[in-house]
């Protein structure tokens, strides 16, 4: 049982190395790379907001509308129950 943790310890230690997955210490354009990402994530994010902006503006337009359209119920006032005329 011993040997299998041992096995699997040093898989471990191997794995990145083994599978190319070690950084490279000699890459010396990692900062420019990481620059380049976070404007492209400055555009992502303010695109979301303009969106995000422009769906605001248009369901507080479509409340309105609908507001505007429908009269308010009175208090008191008769309800009508659509299913009881037999229109289903």
């Amino acid at each position: 049982m011993q040997g299998v943790w041992v096995l699997a310890g040093i898989l471990l230690l191997l794995g990145p190395t083994a599978t190319g997955l070690e950084p490279q210490r000699n890459d010396t354009n990692w900062c420019e790379r990481d620059k380049a990402l976070h404007k492209r994530l400055d555009v992502v994010e303010k695109n979301i907001e303009r969106t995000v902006d422009h769906l605001e503006a248009e369901v507080s337009a479509l409340l309105r509308f609908i507001e505007a359209s429908n009269p308010p119920l009175q208090l008191g006032a008769p309800t009508i129950d659509i299913f009881e005329s037999g229109l289903y």
